[in-house]
């Protein structure tokens, strides 16, 4: 399946080198299919290519607490070994590893690498990293480039298949209205997730609050537990809410944003299971 969509007002990346082609990759480039594809955008041979490979963590948390070093090291291999397969149907390219979050990879790359089409090839939204699911359209709002989207899944025979093609036309794209809610004048518009971080948040916190109220004995461990993670959670989650309600303004988004959410998205249930476990 094809979807264009339309572009407005351009933010970042504006105009770019139309022989230059920068193709963000958190799947392996391989297969016959996938290296057609690329074929096809360099087909005039005078394309100068670079594949990026952004070293996403596994899981929120470990981007939080930037543990990165298992990230770096597997997309070094994954950038191996896709220059391998590219390069061997005849195409040239450069390859670089870049930041955890995609975005702000793709952002480090059109500062040095001026490309004038981004490619960016993903496995399946049931699939993908935390912060691979919805690249194609953090990437839409933010860079002016036309962009392809390839959807790959993995194959038996160890190479992956495109599945789905999506194409965004030159020019950035506002947010769809039907992704955020409850927009007032005193209040910022909020997403679902928006939402549900708050009320975890909330009632998280008063849960810890209440563990750590029906201690009997202040000094005991268990209780000096207790008290440590009721006051750090409900801190960052504190934190993160007043973020989301008063600070989106002036620019309480992206990095930040994603950082004090996963703390406390993660954080309070597992502060919550450890409070119950000790005493």
């Amino acid at each position: 399946m094809e979807q264009t969509t339309a572009g407005s007002k351009p933010k970042v990346g504006s105009g770019g080198d139309q022989d230059r082609i920068l193709v963000v990759a958190t799947e392996e480039l391989s297969g016959d299919e996938l290296a057609t594809v690329l074929s096809d955008h360099a087909s005039d041979g005078r394309r100068d290519i670079r594949v990026l490979v952004p070293a996403v963590t596994q899981s929120p948390l470990r981007h939080a607490f930037g543990d990165v070093d298992e990230a770096i090291e597997q997309a070094g291999e994954r950038l191996e070994h896709s220059l391998e397969h590219v390069r061997e149907h005849g195409i040239e390219v450069s390859g670089r590893v870049g930041d955890s979050d995609p975005v702000i990879a793709i952002e480090d790359q059109l500062a040095e690498f001026d490309a004038g089409e981004i490619v960016i090839v993903t496995r399946p939204e049931t699939e993908a990293a935390w912060l691979e699911g919805d690249l194609f359209e953090r990437a839409r709002r933010k860079f002016e480039p036309p962009i392809t989207h390839l959807t790959v899944e993995h194959r038996r025979d160890g190479h992956n298949e495109v599945v789905d093609i999506e194409r965004g036309g030159a020019g950035t794209e506002a947010e769809p209205e039907t992704q955020r809610r409850g927009y007032s004048r005193n209040i910022p518009s909020l997403s679902w997730r928006d939402l549900a971080g708050i009320l975890v948040a909330i009632f998280g916190s008063i849960v810890l609050v209440v563990l750590a109220a029906d201690c009997k004995d202040a000094t005991a461990p268990g209780c000096i537990v207790r008290y440590l993670a009721a006051g750090g959670m409900s801190l960052i989650n504190i934190a993160h809410v007043v973020g989301l309600l008063l600070f989106e303004s002036v620019g309480y988004r992206g990095l930040w944003e994603r950082f004090f959410a996963s703390l406390s998205l993660i954080g309070t249930p597992a502060a919550i299971v450890v409070s119950l476990l000790v005493h």
